[in-house]
């Protein structure tokens, strides 16, 4: 089907997916480009395939079982949250997730930059974590540019949104070690054995894991590295650990 107005109802429907709470509200989100409407069909994620007029014939085979929308080019490029667009996206579901393996666990408090949640869930998956939590002050999992840096990742372990300071307390009565990152009382990474199921709080960008979180773990670890450098990104950091950890 053609959409050639910006007052048709299916339209206006997605562009409110470009809003945080419309995304909420509609159980829905976008994915761009041909690579990550290829992951979500993998993962059974897709409602609808929306594609530049023009480009029919190039995605036909891909688009085929989806109903599938077609939208002249000012229209299409509305959509996109890039300056050019790949001429493909898709709307997705939000899905219900939950843990069953805990044996490798990423935690992030308030982390805020969309790259570096992005980063950090791709990480995780690279490095074979079984899931991931995010605090509810972390930036919207489906922010366009989260679900660009995931590269797809997003689609392949479980992200559930908590409470952390509940959900450290029951990973704590599982048997899970829960470790934070912080150099206030933190002993190198190398210096932690290697446990059977283990977590790690990440903190935000600027402020670090909250106070209240540090007290609550079993130990506080943090990566050695020159004394010419301050700190590293979080997503460095965090991919640092989750590769010396993995599994």
């Amino acid at each position: 089907m053609l959409i050639e107005s910006n007052q048709n109802a299916k339209y206006k429907r997605w562009m409110k997916l470009k809003q945080k709470k419309y995304r909420t509200q509609l159980n829905q989100f976008i994915v761009e480009g041909e690579h990550l409407v290829e992951e979500a069909i993998l993962a059974n994620a897709v409602c609808e395939v929306i594609i530049k007029d023009g480009n029919q014939d190039k995605f036909q085979q891909l688009t085929q079982p989806f109903e599938t929308y077609y939208l002249k080019d000012n229209l299409f490029n509305a959509i996109a949250s890039t300056e050019a667009p790949q001429p493909i996206m898709a709307i997705c579901h939000i899905r219900e997730q939950s843990l069953t393996n805990k044996s490798r666990l990423l935690l992030l408090d308030r982390v805020q930059d969309p790259g570096n949640l992005g980063t950090l869930i791709r990480s995780a998956v690279a490095f074979n974590f079984n899931g991931v939590i995010l605090s509810e002050g972390c930036v919207d999992l489906y922010n366009e540019k989260v679900i660009r840096s995931t590269q797809g990742a997003i689609f392949k372990l479980p992200i559930e949104i908590k409470s952390l300071e509940n959900e450290v307390k029951n990973l704590m009565a599982e048997g899970i070690s829960v470790y934070g990152t912080s150099l206030q009382n933190g002993y190198p990474l190398q210096e932690i054995p290697s446990g059977e199921k283990m977590a790690f709080i990440l903190g935000n960008e600027g402020s670090g894991v909250s106070q209240a979180l540090l007290e609550q773990t079993k130990q506080n670890i943090f990566v050695e590295m020159s004394k010419n450098i301050e700190s590293l990104n979080v997503s460095i950091a965090g991919s640092i650990i989750m590769h010396h950890f993995r599994q």
